[in-house]
């Protein structure tokens, strides 16, 4: 090997990016997970807006993912966008089916837009994935269950999970 005196610069600069390589890759692996709990925190904070901010750059740099999409469309369900909350929740059940928290917090938007029927098929889909029972179950009877008896006047959806 050969030495002069740009080496030892060439040999820095070479270590200096496979560190910001290794560095940048080991950030990325398992960023949705990050990226999860800072929305969740925003969201158990009340601060949807800052919760769509964060959903909408990892959504866009990882791609679609059924706990994202439902996040995302649970804090638009909040910020009273219900057509793209909606449009959310379907893109996490057409990735995932069986998303025990897309159905429930989809069930919740239903009866928000007064679709009794379309939120107990919501249920009805729960009862089948959990027969023993769930939350995402519990939660979605109780909401219907309320409804029922006020109408979505006196039904408040939960802003807290």
């Amino acid at each position: 090997m050969i030495l002069d005196a740009a080496t030892p610069a060439r040999t820095l600069i070479a270590a200096t990016a496979a560190l910001l390589l290794i560095g940048n890759t080991g950030w990325a692996i398992g960023t949705s997970d990050y990226v999860i709990e800072d929305a969740q925190y925003e969201i158990d904070n009340g601060n949807f807006e800052e919760a769509v901010n964060v959903l909408e750059q990892v959504i866009e740099a990882e791609g679609e993912d059924a706990e994202l999409l439902n996040l995302m469309g649970f804090s638009l369900r909040n910020l009273d966008r219900d057509d793209e909350a909606m449009d959310f929740y379907n893109q996490a059940l057409a990735l995932d089916p069986d998303h025990q928290g897309a159905l429930e917090y989809q069930g919740e938007l239903y009866l928000k837009m007064g679709d009794q029927a379309a939120a107990e098929a919501n249920l009805a889909k729960l009862a089948q994935l959990c027969p023993d029972g769930c939350e995402a179950y519990g939660v979605l009877q109780t909401a219907i269950e309320r409804f029922k008896d006020g109408g979505v006047s006196s039904w408040v959806p939960p802003t807290r999970r």
